[in-house]
């Protein structure tokens, strides 16, 4: 056995595959599909089995003016075909564009939703807290109210016991 020093060829070492979106990868298989259609369509027409030599031949310039009316004839076909599967295509298209601008609709909805319930309870939570240091607060002016007014009442006593001693 011998072994060759010839490196690899190219084709068989792996290539990094590209990250593709969901819509790239649709509308490259749409395409590929048109290309499909339209190459078996020209396949057929352009293909078509030729006519057996009768005995009564018609002279050259008829035969080609046959020809070169046929040809425009087949040219009409292909493009009346083409703009048939264009049309088709864009359609096509088009509704699965309509149907996945539908379900981002519908996505973004449910995150208004989502969005929406978060900030009504954040504004509840914020009641609460603002509710909980209003009720400390008026604890703290009871409290320093009640202090003031036994201060103020020692010191009355202290000034009556003053003057009767």
């Amino acid at each position: 056995m011998t072994e060759s020093n010839t490196p690899e060829p190219e084709s068989t070492l792996p290539t990094p595959r590209k990250r593709r979106n969901l819509l790239s990868g649709m509308l490259d298989s749409i395409q590929q599909a048109g290309r499909d259609v339209v190459s078996v369509a020209l396949g057929r027409l352009l293909d078509s089995p030729e006519a057996e030599p009768d005995a009564t031949a018609d002279p050259p310039e008829v035969e080609e003016a046959e020809k070169v009316e046929d040809a425009h004839r087949r040219v009409g076909m292909l493009h009346t075909m083409a703009e048939q599967l264009r049309g088709a295509a864009d359609s096509f298209v088009a509704a699965k564009l309509d149907e996945i601008e539908a379900r981002v609709d519908e996505k973004l909805d449910r995150i208004e939703q989502r969005i929406d319930q978060k900030i009504v309870e954040l504004h509840e939570q914020l009641a609460e807290m603002r509710d909980r240091e209003l009720r400390h607060r008026l604890r703290l002016l009871k409290i320093t109210l009640v202090f003031t007014v036994l201060v103020a009442a020692l010191s009355l006593l202290y000034k009556w016991f003053g003057k009767l001693l």
